[in-house]
């Protein structure tokens, strides 16, 4: 009788262990969902979060050398209108102190353009 009962509490204790077993594999099972589910949630706000910095660190680097950029402009029109007013002001005094030569020069300049023009 001994061997009997023995032989029914080693079944009553299998069949414990398996309900448990399954009880707690579905319990892993549902911590495994809601962990690669907060996982995934996580990953991306941290995608975001990441992708909105690197557009505010552009945008200022944009910013900064867009400054940069148009105040080069604005020296280098600066520059640019202050030697064709140099220019212009060269050219006027030297046809001032030397008409005749300018003059030659303007002659001989629409010669050539004229010679150069015909042989086209």
């Amino acid at each position: 009788m001994r061997a009997n009962a023995t032989t029914k509490d080693l079944v009553k204790e299998i069949s414990s262990l398996k309900a448990q077993l399954k009880s707690l594999s579905a319990s892993m099972e549902a911590e495994a969902a809601n962990g690669v589910g907060g996982a995934l949630s996580q990953i991306e706000t941290k995608s975001k979060e990441a992708i909105d910095e690197v557009i505010q660190s552009a945008q200022a680097f944009i910013d900064e050398y867009a400054d940069d950029a148009k105040a080069a402009a604005k020296a280098l029109m600066k520059n640019s209108a202050k030697l064709r007013a140099d220019a212009t002001e060269t050219l006027v005094e030297n046809v001032k102190e030397r008409p005749l030569a300018s003059l030659a020069a303007i002659v001989g300049v629409g010669f050539l353009a004229g010679y150069l023009c015909r042989r086209s």
